[in-house]
């Protein structure tokens, strides 16, 4: 059988191995006491049940891993809320950055917790972390 990781490395704290992070997403997911987590985002409210047990129990493995909180700019990072965003359900971000394209041609997104690379064609909004591209001149 294959598991698909619905996340990115950006998601993963510390130096946790991508597998055991996974393996402790599902399980802490799968219990529905997570839901009684008293965190919370504005972001949270456009997720499915699904994503907002696993966003929260991403959250919570965060939490043990670091001993703090994920800032709130690296939430759009993750999945979850890219899903939400890619559904239409999310409402685009009104952050901007300021987006650089490099003697290869590859975009570089400017929000430094997301350094997300790009190949042509160019996007007017990182994919990745949703903050609107600006260009200096």
């Amino acid at each position: 059988m294959v598991t698909v990781i619905k996340g990115n490395k950006r998601e993963v704290p510390g130096d946790m191995p991508y597998g055991l992070w996974w393996d402790k997403v599902s399980e802490y997911a799968a219990d529905q006491r997570i839901l009684d987590m008293s965190y919370y985002d504005s972001g949270m409210e456009y997720l499915t049940p699904e994503e907002l047990r696993r966003m929260k129990a991403k959250v919570l493995i965060w939490v043990e891993v670091t001993g703090a909180l994920p800032l709130k700019q690296q939430l759009p990072i993750w999945w979850e809320y890219r899903m939400a965003r890619r559904r239409g359900d999310m409402p685009v971000g009104q952050t901007s950055t300021i987006g650089t394209i490099d003697e290869d041609g590859v975009l570089h997104c400017g929000n430094p917790l997301c350094g997300a690379r790009w190949s042509a064609p160019y996007l007017d909004r990182c994919k990745l972390c949703d903050v609107k591209f600006e260009w200096e001149d």
